[in-house]
């Protein structure tokens, strides 16, 4: 099953940085980045407004594990937002997907 992976990141860079390495490690197939966001929520008892960016990534449902594990290793937040999300998608994209990744 195709998987996107929604992470938060503090900044356009940071996406950057984090799916260069997965793409690298081969761990997903590709990914998008939507800079310039407005975050807004609770942290330490008062409500935080940040300036963030979004990574999603496209990968399969075996690799979601090692890829949360290897992005809160490297990402800059200390509890950051990840979730996983599974996809419906053409059989000819999801053959893509699952040939890009080892």
């Amino acid at each position: 099953m195709m998987v996107l992976i929604y992470i938060t990141c503090e900044d356009e860079e940071e996406s950057i940085k984090i799916a260069e390495i997965l793409l690298k490690e081969r761990l997903i197939a590709c990914s998008n980045i939507i800079k310039d966001i407005k975050s807004m929520y609770w942290w330490e008892e008062s409500i935080e407004v940040d300036n963030e960016s979004i990574l999603i990534l496209k990968t399969i449902e075996n690799k979601v594990e090692e890829i949360i594990k290897k992005v809160k290793k490297i990402h800059s937040y200390e509890n950051p937002s990840i979730f996983a999300l599974p996809i419906k998608t053409s059989d000819a994209y999801f053959q893509w997907i699952h040939n890009e990744i080892k």
